[in-house]
């Protein structure tokens, strides 16, 4: 499946909402699916449960639902999101993830320089 398919498909289950509902609706449904995720890993690590590894995909599905719901309300593309972000990543870590690319963020300076 592509990511434009998922986001197209995800969407016939939003409840049609005015936007400044919708918008509030999303930020509230990532922070709550989120969470349930965040106890499902918690339930593990803090309480010697096993992981749920069921749970845990569920849960990132939901997230991922949310995503494209949230990118949906804002009127873009899931998919150019993605992009988007793949790329900004390949500017801050250029050869891969190092503590001192994070603290230095190379993405931000290119983008103040060229605002400034």
């Amino acid at each position: 499946m592509q990511i434009h398919e998922y986001q197209s498909d995800a969407m016939r289950t939003a409840k049609d909402l005015p936007r400044l509902t919708a918008m509030l609706h999303v930020v509230s449904l990532l922070a709550d699916e989120v969470g349930e995720l965040s106890s499902a890993i918690k339930k593990a690590e803090v309480y010697g449960q096993p992981h749920d590894f069921g749970n845990i995909e569920e849960e990132i599905g939901d997230i991922l639902w949310a995503c494209a719901y949230a990118a949906n309300v804002f009127g873009m593309s899931l998919e150019t999101c993605a992009r988007k972000n793949v790329e900004k990543l390949a500017r801050r870590y250029p050869d891969g993830y190092t503590d001192r690319h994070a603290s230095m963020r190379l993405d931000k300076q290119v983008s103040d320089e060229v605002s400034a």
